[in-house]
C-alpha cells in the first residue's frame, strides 16, 4: 500500500488551524458586535474601528511574515502564532474601555498574522504543484467551513456571555494550533520527497538526505518579490485582493448589526452569517477545480460578477428568501476571488518568493481592509441605513471586473 504523501497531512494540519482561526476571530467578530455595544454603549463607528485596527495590523505585518515564512518556514510562524492568539483571546475577555479593547485587539491581530493565512498558503505552495489548485482550495475552502463556527459562537455568547465566550476560544486556539503547527513542514526536499509526492531521482539525493526537484530548478518562471511587483499582472491581483478583501472585512462586520436592523432576530442573523460564509466553500473548492477546465481569468471575473450580484441583493434584503439569495450568490463568489487569487499568484510568478509577494499584497490591501469596515459603521451613524454602502460596494464590484478579463502571464526579463 503507497503511504500518504507527507503534503496532505500538511494540508489538514494547516486547514485544522485555518478552519478555528477564521472562524473565532475573522468570522465571528459579528457575534460579538451587538453585546459589546450593548454593554459599553460605544458607537457602531468606534466598534468598528477595532475590525479597522486589525486591518492596519494584518497589512502591516502580512510583508515581514510572508519574508519570515519564505527565510525561516512556516512551522514556528504557526506556533508562535498559536501561543499568542490564545493568550490575547484570554486577556480581551477582561477589557472594560475602549483603548484597552483596541489595544488588546492589537494583540490578537498580531498573533492571528502568524497564525494565517499566509504561512499556511506558503507551505503548501511548497508541497505541491501539479497539485496545487487542489492543495489551496482545500485550505481556502476550510477557511470558508470556519463560518460554521458563527453559530457556535453565537450561541455560547448567548449561555455564557461574551467575555466567558472570549476565554473559551482562547483556550481552544492553543488546543487546536499547537499539536497541529508541530505536523506543518516548509518545503519536501529536505526530507527526501518531491512536490506532489513525485519520485526523486536517486542521482540527485544530496548528503542530508535531501533531493532536488529538477522540476522547478529552472528559474525562469519564478519572480522575486521585487520582479514582480514590476509587472501589470501584480498590480491588476493586488487591486483585486484589495477591494475584495476591504468589501469582504466590512461585510462580516456588519452583516449581522444590519439584519437586526432590518428586523432579523439575533438567532436568524447569525444563520445568515454562518450560511454565508459556508457557501463561500462552493467557490473556494469549486473554481480551484474550475481551472483546470477554464482560464483563471475569466473565472476571476465571474466570481466578481457574482459578488457584485450578491451586494445588489442585500441592499433590498428584508425577507429570509432575500437573505438566501445574497448568500448564494455572494458566498461563492468571494471564495472564489481567494481560491483564485493565490493559484494565479503560483502561475504567474512561481512559488519560491510566494509568502513575500502574497505578504505585499495583503500589505497592499490594507487601503481598503482598514477603511471599509469603520467607513460601513460610520455611514450607518450617519444615515441610519446600510443600503446604499451595500450598493456602492456592488458598484465597485463591477468597476474591477474588466481589469480582471485583462490579467496575462508575465514574462520574465532575462538579464
Amino acid at each position: 500500500m503507497n503511504k500518504i504523501f507527507y503534503g496532505w497531512w500538511i494540508v489538514l494540519a494547516t486547514s485544522l488551524i485555518h478552519f478555528w482561526g477564521a472562524g473565532t476571530f475573522f468570522y465571528s467578530f459579528t457575534a460579538f458586535f451587538n453585546p459589546i455595544v450593548n454593554e459599553f454603549g460605544w458607537s457602531y463607528a468606534a466598534t468598528s474601528f477595532a475590525a479597522s485596527l486589525r486591518s492596519i495590523e494584518g497589512g502591516l505585518a502580512s510583508p515581514i511574515v510572508g519574508f519570515a515564512a519564505d527565510r525561516w518556514g512556516s512551522r514556528r510562524l504557526l506556533l508562535i502564532g498559536s501561543i499568542l492568539t490564545g493568550l490575547g483571546f484570554i486577556l480581551l475577555s477582561r477589557v472594560h474601555a475602549l483603548w484597552s479593547f483596541y489595544t488588546l485587539f492589537v494583540f490578537v491581530s498580531i498573533g492571528f498574522s502568524l497564525l494565517c493565512p499566509v504561512p499556511g498558503w506558503t507551505s503548501l505552495a511548497n508541497w505541491f504543484k501539479r497539485r496545487r489548485g487542489t492543495a489551496l482550495g482545500i485550505l481556502s475552502t476550510s477557511i470558508g467551513l470556519g463560518g460554521v463556527l458563527v453559530f457556535g459562537v453565537n450561541w455560547l455568547i448567548d449561555t455564557f456571555g461574551w467575555r466567558e465566550t472570549m476565554v473559551i476560544i482562547g483556550i481552544g486556539t492553543w488546543v487546536v494550533g499547537i499539536p497541529a503547527s508541530l505536523v506543518v513542514r516548509h518545503r519536501p526536499e529536505p526530507y527526501g520527497m518531491l512536490p506532489d509526492g513525485e519520485k526523486p531521482t536517486p542521482s540527485a539525493a544530496g548528503r542530508s538526505g535531501g533531493v532536488k526537484n529538477d522540476n522547478i530548478s529552472d528559474d525562469s518562471g519564478e519572480f522575486t518579490a521585487r520582479e514582480a511587483s514590476k509587472t501589470q499582472a501584480f498590480w491588476i491581483l493586488a487591486l483585486i485582493v484589495t477591494l475584495s478583501s476591504a468589501t469582504v472585512h466590512a461585510l462580516t462586520v456588519h452583516i449581522m448589526p444590519y439584519l437586526i436592523s432590518a428586523h432579523f432576530d439575533r438567532s436568524t442573523a447569525s444563520i445568515v452569517a454562518g450560511f454565508l460564509v459556508f457557501s463561500s466553500t462552493i467557490g473556494r473548492f469549486g473554481m480551484g477545480w474550475l481551472t483546470n477546465y477554464l482560464s483563471s481569468r475569466y473565472l476571476i471575473a465571474i466570481s466578481l460578477l457574482l459578488q457584485a450580484l450578491g451586494f445588489l441583493v442585500l441592499g433590498f434584503t428584508h425577507t429570509m428568501w432575500e437573505a438566501a439569495g445574497f448568500v448564494l450568490l455572494f458566498g461563492p463568489g468571494y471564495g472564489g476571488v481567494i481560491t483564485l487569487r493565490l493559484t494565479l499568484q503560483a502561475e504567474y510568478f512561481g512559488s519560491k518568493a510566494f509568502g513575500a509577494i502574497q505578504g505585499i499584497m495583503m500589505g497592499i490591501a490594507i487601503t481598503g481592509t482598514m477603511s471599509f469596515p469603520y467607513l460601513t459603521g460610520l455611514f450607518y451613524d450617519m444615515l441610519g441605513s446600510y443600503r446604499s454602502t451595500w450598493l456602492i460596494m456592488a458598484g465597485i464590484f463591477l468597476a474591477v471586473i474588466p481589469p480582471a478579463l485583462m490579467l496575462r502571464r508575465p514574462v520574465k526579463e532575462l538579464v
